[in-house]
């Protein structure tokens, strides 16, 4: 992969930014002469790599030259931020600053301070411009496709943390195509007997159903033709290591898998989504309560589509995605889709203010902001952000996200502090249920509540299961013993 790759994608999309992007290359290739790489390349073909996986995403010029560039104040002797800002401009050295490793722990330090270490870190760079962390997610990218070339024991630890960090960090954001490909190479290292065997798995319902397959795109494209209706179709099979995690929730039974097989369909306006959803509805045999409408609900991801799943004639679930074209470059790259989207209206402080607007980016800050120790800031990172996702609403149709397990008091201190110390009770669906009622996904919750209580009841605190609502319960009584 030479530099000429990169410039042929940025063709199609901005080929005004390219002498600069030559000057980065140039630079960063002089910096990182005469190194190579595990795999005996030269080391230049890594930060090329990552340019062009940014450039397929459309990301701006800065960004893309950051990309080239961002091993070189680590690996370069006496190139600093300053310097970089006169060589390029200021933005591209502040990127570039932004992705530069810190100094690593050394090995008196646990795992555990060093994955609060790293978590910090990935936080960090959400919260200062999110365009970092695309470029660290990035480099995390080809690290791992070409991690063939390091000890096993390093492509362990590599693998084990880019499962527990940045694969769920690719999910908060919406970066599925990110996600799905660090889950299967970090399943690939760290559990290679079933990744083979989920490989199989997959090749055989491809085989098996080829028929099935082809007879439901065959059905739909001709009903959409003959309603002059354009359209677009994919064929995609589940992700290696999503198929494993469900088939353990399911022991083992690959028939109860409904989306194994996904037909995903573009179209041009949410209007031809539903008369789709609907007519495929008609044609086929359908699961309902497989049944989601994402667009009306959007995830706090920015994830958008409608789903429905129809039962096949050989009893093969099959699952139709039906989005416009919009709806599927968010659901494949989440927030870093603004680029495409805004193609040459770019302006950074916009996408950060997306960011801004999602549900946990209040945690996040929070959590920043803490005096949490290590190791109870690693617990609430995972337990309350990282781990599986309920989507609640509130009574004026907002979106709650909490973690699978929560109950109302966990929705209620989610909201504020002085609703959760407050709470009296919780109407969910319209009807009132116990405190420690386990909520379930789309749930619709009310909280009563009295701020003229004094402080949370006795008994919350074995009511809740995310770690912020036990800790802000906890901070109460103590700061209440102070006085």
């Amino acid at each position: 992969m030479g530099i000429e790759t990169l410039l042929n994608i940025i063709k199609d999309y901005a080929p005004q930014d390219k002498q600069l992007i030559i000057r980065a290359y140039e630079f960063a290739n002089s910096v990182h002469r005469g190194v190579l790489r595990k795999s005996g390349e030269p080391y230049i073909i890594h930060p090329i790599a990552v340019a062009c996986i940014l450039a397929e995403m459309h990301a701006d010029v800065d960004t893309i030259c950051a990309g080239l560039l961002h091993d070189v104040i680590e690996d370069g002797k006496g190139i600093t931020k300053e310097y970089l800002a006169e060589l390029f401009n200021p933005t591209i050295a502040y990127l570039v600053d932004g992705v530069t490793k810190l100094p690593k722990f050394g090995d008196q330090k646990s795992k555990g301070e060093t994955d609060a270490f790293n978590r910090r870190k990935m936080i960090e760079m959400f919260i200062l411009d999110i365009r970092i962390f695309i470029i660290k997610l990035a480099d995390r990218l080809h690290n791992m496709r070409t991690l063939e070339y390091h000890k096993p024991n390093k492509q362990i630890e590599n693998a084990q943390e880019t499962r527990d960090i940045f694969v769920p960090f690719a999910h908060k954001v919406g970066a599925y195509e990110f996600k799905h490909e660090l889950e299967d190479l970090s399943f690939k290292y760290l559990e290679p007997a079933n990744y083979s065997l989920m490989q199989k798995y997959v090749e055989n319902a491809s085989k098996e159903n080829f028929d099935v397959i082809e007879s439901a795109i065959c059905q739909v494209s001709q009903m959409l033709n003959s309603n002059n209706i354009p359209f677009d179709i994919k064929l995609k099979f589940k992700s290696l290591y999503g198929l494993y995690r469900k088939l353990s929730r399911y022991d083992g039974d690959l028939s109860k898998i409904h989306d194994l097989i996904t037909i995903t369909v573009l179209l041009e306006d949410m209007e031809k989504c539903y008369y789709l959803r609907d007519q495929i509805n008609m044609i086929f045999d359908t699961v309902p309560e497989k049944s989601k409408d994402y667009i009306i609900r959007p995830k706090s991801n920015l994830y958008s589509s409608l789903h429905t799943t129809v039962m096949a004639p050989n009893n093969q679930m099959i699952q139709f995605k039906i989005n416009t074209e919009k709806m599927h470059l968010i659901n494949s790259y989440g927030i870093s889709a603004y680029w495409d989207l805004h193609k040459f209206n770019y302006a950074p402080e916009h996408m950060q203010e997306d960011v801004k607007k999602m549900p946990f980016y209040n945690d996040l800050q929070e959590l920043m902001t803490s005096n949490l120790k290590n190791e109870e800031f690693n617990e609430q990172v995972q337990a309350d952000i990282l781990s599986d996702t309920l989507y609640l609403k509130t009574p004026e149709g907002d979106t709650i996200e909490l973690p699978i397990g929560s109950t109302p008091v966990d929705f209620a201190y989610k909201i504020h502090a002085d609703i959760g110390n407050g709470i009296i009770s919780a109407i969910v669906n319209g009807e009132r249920v116990p405190l420690d009622y386990e909520l379930q996904p789309d749930d619709n919750v009310h909280i009563n509540f009295d701020n003229n209580l004094y402080g949370p009841r006795v008994d919350t605190l074995n009511m809740c299961k995310t770690k912020k609502a036990k800790r802000k319960i906890r901070e109460y009584r103590e700061n209440c013993k102070k006085y």
